[in-house]
C-alpha cells in the first residue's frame, strides 16, 4: 500500500516537472530553430468556432477566464500591438479571438474577459466536447495544472488565421510571445491583407 503511494507521489512529481519545466523549454527550443519565433503553417483547417469573425485576416490566442499569469500579459501586449499607431491602417482588417479552455465557465464569460482587454476582442466559448482534437489542429498543449485544478497549463501561442475568399479558414503561423516580434506579426498581417485585396 505504501510502496503504491510512493509510486503515485513519484509519478505526479514527474508529470509536474515535465509540465511546468520541461515543457515550456522545450517549447523555446522548438521554436528558437524557426525563423525569429515564427513557423509558417499555411494549411486549411477546420474550426467552426472561429467563423464568429468577420474579418479577412484575424489573431487567435487560446487561454481561459480568469488566467493571470499568461493569458492577461499576453493580452495586455496583444492590445497594445492592436492599438499602435503603426497598426492603425490594418486595424478594421484584424480581428482578434480570444478562445476558452475551460469549459466549467459561463458560455458569456470568455466574450466579457476579451472585451475586459478590448473592446473589439472576441471571447469564444467551448464545450468539452469542441474541445476534443483542438490540441492538434493548432499544436495546442493544455492541460490540467497540477497545482491548482482551478487553472490551466497552456501553451501561450498567437496564430494568425486567414479567412480565405470561398470562405475556408487557413492557419498561416504560428508565433512565439516570448518574445512577440511585433515587427514581424504586423508585416505578415499587411502582406496577407495585400494579398486579398489585389
Amino acid at each position: 500500500m505504501q510502496r503504491a503511494v510512493n509510486n503515485k507521489l513519484i509519478l505526479a512529481v514527474i508529470l509536474f516537472t515535465i509540465l511546468v519545466i520541461a515543457f515550456p523549454l522545450m517549447q523555446s527550443l522548438f521554436f528558437s530553430k524557426q525563423t525569429k519565433g515564427k513557423i509558417v503553417i499555411n494549411k486549411v483547417i477546420e474550426a467552426p468556432y472561429l467563423k464568429g469573425s468577420n474579418k479577412e485576416v484575424f489573431l487567435v490566442f487560446f487561454g481561459y477566464v480568469g488566467c493571470t499569469k499568461v493569458c492577461t500579459p499576453i493580452l495586455h501586449r496583444l492590445n497594445d500591438f492592436y492599438t499602435s499607431k503603426a497598426f492603425a491602417p490594418l486595424k478594421p482588417y484584424v480581428g482578434l479571438t480570444f478562445v476558452n479552455l475551460m469549459p466549467e465557465v459561463t458560455p458569456e464569460q470568455p466574450g466579457e474577459f476579451a472585451h475586459s482587454f478590448n473592446p473589439n476582442f472576441q471571447g469564444v466559448y467551448l464545450s468539452q466536447r469542441q474541445l476534443m482534437g483542438i490540441d492538434r489542429d493548432f499544436a495546442l498543449f493544455f492541460s490540467k495544472s497540477l497545482r491548482d485544478i482551478s487553472e490551466i497549463d497552456h501553451s501561450d501561442y498567437v496564430y494568425l488565421m486567414e479567412r480565405q475568399k470561398d470562405g475556408r479558414l487557413k492557419l498561416h503561423s504560428i508565433y512565439m510571445t516570448h518574445p512577440l516580434n511585433a515587427s514581424m506579426l504586423q508585416d505578415d498581417i499587411a502582406y496577407l491583407l495585400k494579398s486579398h485585396h489585389e
